[in-house]
């Protein structure tokens, strides 16, 4: 099983985290994934959490340098479908003020498009 599945709708990116729990043990992997993307100069972003159901500080930390990467390049990364113990997570640590989050991938997507 791929620990983190890619799709692409026009010019974004969507990684889906296909795991239960989001840990340190996966975090450096999802790192070089996003960063190659962004390096690769996609920068519309967008990480499809649905899957999840715990995610831990080293992989929040990993979301944190692309967050910064991308938007140094002028792009946005942005969270998406976040269960309930993951939305608390995020705002309990702060989260949620830093990064652009929404209920569902259509809704992450469109945001893009009211931006162009």
């Amino acid at each position: 099983m791929e620990n983190f599945l890619v799709t692409k709708k026009e010019d974004i990116v969507i990684e889906e985290v296909n795991l239960v729990k989001a840990t340190r043990e996966q975090a450096e992997e999802f790192k070089i994934i996003l960063l190659d993307h962004i390096e690769e100069g996609k920068t519309k972003l967008v990480i499809d959490l649905h899957q999840c159901d715990f995610v831990d500080s080293t992989f929040l930390s990993t979301l944190l340098i692309a967050l910064k990467a991308v938007m140094a390049k002028g792009g946005s990364l942005k969270i998406a479908a976040l269960k309930n113990e993951v939305a608390e997570v995020m705002e309990a640590t702060g989260m949620n003020k830093v990064f652009e989050i929404f209920s569902s991938i259509s809704e992450a997507i469109e945001s893009f498009k009211k931006l162009s």
